[in-house]
């Protein structure tokens, strides 16, 4: 599955960027980054050439998230605590796309229908989107024979 591939390339510990470079893509000062990884907000590994620290992809969001909550005004533990509730969110997010969308079928250009599935309570209708220029509309539709 594509979705699958997308997120072992985003955890791949090979995949890692430079203290430097997070610090200018992420607008987070390197002072700040050291501080967030002895406080162990953050964490990176260390070359064995130089002792360099990189970080992950994942390391990256984790970073530009903390300091979306610190430009809103929280002090650095709420904003960290904030983003290890998104990142669990993010988990239960992946794990409802994994296991509910079944089907996913071009209907024209920039339209499109998501298949959700079967409903718990009502196994012979399902659940599935259209999605376009006008957003996002749910609807549910008998269970076709051939689907199941």
């Amino acid at each position: 599955m594509l979705g699958k591939q997308f997120r072992q390339l985003i955890t791949n510990e090979h995949l890692r960027i430079s203290m430097t470079e997070l610090a200018n893509v992420t607008g987070v000062s390197t002072s700040q980054i050291r501080y967030w990884e002895r406080k162990g907000y953050i964490s990176s590994k260390q070359s064995d050439k130089n002792k360099n620290h990189y970080f992950s992809f994942l390391t990256l969001f984790r970073v530009a998230t903390i300091k979306h909550y610190l430009d809103q005004g929280f002090t650095l533990a709420t904003a960290v605590d904030k983003e290890r509730q998104r990142q669990e969110l993010g988990k239960v997010f992946r794990t409802f796309i994994t296991d509910q969308v079944k089907a996913i079928t071009q209907l024209g250009p920039k339209k499109g229908e998501v298949t959700l599935g079967t409903l718990t309570n009502d196994p012979e209708k399902e659940i599935y989107a259209v999605v376009d220029q006008k957003g996002t509309r749910l609807y549910s539709r008998p269970v076709k024979q051939d689907r199941h």
